[in-house]
């Protein structure tokens, strides 16, 4: 058996990739609280053939529009508008997809982000349920974006529901 054990590291940030970065910083922004860290960039491969991203990414990335949001945690959420090539998208929800499939964010009252939600364009696309006292659902952002709301923080509920 091995002594060496491997710590918990923290996730530094989720990133998204959208159709309209504007409506998805001001969505995010207005409903669940994110804040926009500078300004939205926009970058072409003919003006800045440097750029980071476009070392990272493959050669036929020629566009594209970058936002970077912190939430009440300091996870980074950062939103990709990818211009040249576009982005390819579904609008259709499938939980057993494999692959990251949602975020989840912590409110004291779910049922009520979930109203505001639903009046800023969402909609609600999951059963509430109780967990160990704890409320829970599952919401979409106007994008079909899928967001987890729960009432306490990931290592309460762990604690609570471990076997």
């Amino acid at each position: 058996m091995s002594h060496n054990r491997v710590h918990p590291r923290p996730i530094n940030h989720v990133a998204v990739s959208v159709r309209d970065i504007t409506a998805v910083v001001d969505w995010y922004s207005q409903h669940m609280g994110f804040q926009l860290i500078g300004t939205i960039t926009h970058l072409k491969r003919s003006a800045t053939p440097t750029a980071a991203i476009f070392q990272i990414y493959l050669a036929n990335l020629n566009e594209v529009k970058i936002a970077y949001m912190t939430t009440g945690n300091g996870v980074g959420f950062e939103v990709f508008q990818f211009v040249d090539p576009a982005p390819v998208a579904s609008d259709s929800f499938e939980y057993n997809r494999c692959g990251f499939f949602h975020i989840c964010v912590t409110d004291a009252n779910p049922t009520k982000l979930a109203q505001t939600v639903i009046q800023a364009g969402g909609r609600q696309i999951g059963i509430m349920t109780n967990i160990a006292g704890n409320e829970c659902l599952y919401l979409a952002d106007p994008w079909g974006n899928v967001v987890e709301v729960l009432s306490t923080s990931f290592e309460r509920l762990a604690s609570q529901v471990a076997v």
